[in-house]
């Protein structure tokens, strides 16, 4: 799948202007919410973790929620199983986030349709590690 311009010209942008939710996001090193964070923090992007537990994630402090998120948020990316990102997606208020991004495993039909009415661009399946 190739991804839509407006996110093509998104992630040519510097990566500190591209600031990242990441639902989902793990200290357990096995895991992908930590094995994406850790990639996109190396490759440079401001990335704002959201765990249920609200601590820290890789030294960050988390959020619960992306309604917690402060500030502009360009990319809000989804490492939870279907159901769970359907529950937030739901939660959102349409526009909040410009691009929401299932990474593999994070979707069905259902989220797909929910994410389309909350924001302009919906990427559902290109792992984010390959496109950044």
């Amino acid at each position: 799948m190739s991804l839509p311009t407006p996110v093509q010209a998104l992630l040519q942008r510097p990566p500190s202007e591209v600031p990242i939710g990441l639902v989902g996001a793990s200290n357990a090193p096995h895991k992908y919410g930590n094995i994406i964070l850790r990639d996109l923090v190396q490759k440079g992007y401001p990335v704002l973790p959201i765990n249920p537990t609200g601590t820290t994630v890789e030294g960050r402090p988390a959020v619960t929620s992306p309604l917690e998120l402060e500030g502009p948020v360009s990319i809000l990316n989804f490492v939870v199983p279907p159901a769970v990102a359907l529950r937030i997606v739901e939660s959102l208020p349409p526009g909040r986030f410009l691009v929401l991004w299932f990474q593999p495993g994070a979707f069905n039909a259902e989220v797909v349709a929910a994410a389309q009415t909350k924001a302009e661009q919906v990427i559902a399946g290109p792992c984010i590690m390959v496109e950044t």
